[in-house]
Parts: structure tokens; C-alpha cells; sequence
């Protein structure tokens, strides 16, 4: 996959959360911060 790619997924648009492409072309997408973990927990 190449930004272009990406840019063209409808499935990909308006993410609430950061994603990256790695040196094969895969999408990374950025982790959690730890409050975030603690928050769905606790709605869990």
C-alpha cells in the first residue's frame, strides 16, 4: 500500500487516531496512550 492508496480508502478517512505507513507498506497505527487503556477499562 502507498499514501495514495490510503488517501483514496474511503474506510480510511476521518480516523480518530493517527496511522503510518512502515517500509513495506503496511499500516502502523500509534498506540493507545495509557489513559486511554485506563478509560476503556473502566467502561468495560
Amino acid at each position: 500500500m502507498n499514501w495514495q492508496q490510503v488517501c483514496n480508502d474511503p474506510s480510511l478517512r476521518d480516523l480518530p487516531y493517527k496511522i503510518e505507513l512502515n517500509e513495506w507498506g503496511q499500516i502502523v497505527m500509534s498506540p493507545a496512550s495509557s489513559r486511554h487503556g485506563i478509560l476503556q477499562g473502566l467502561l468495560i
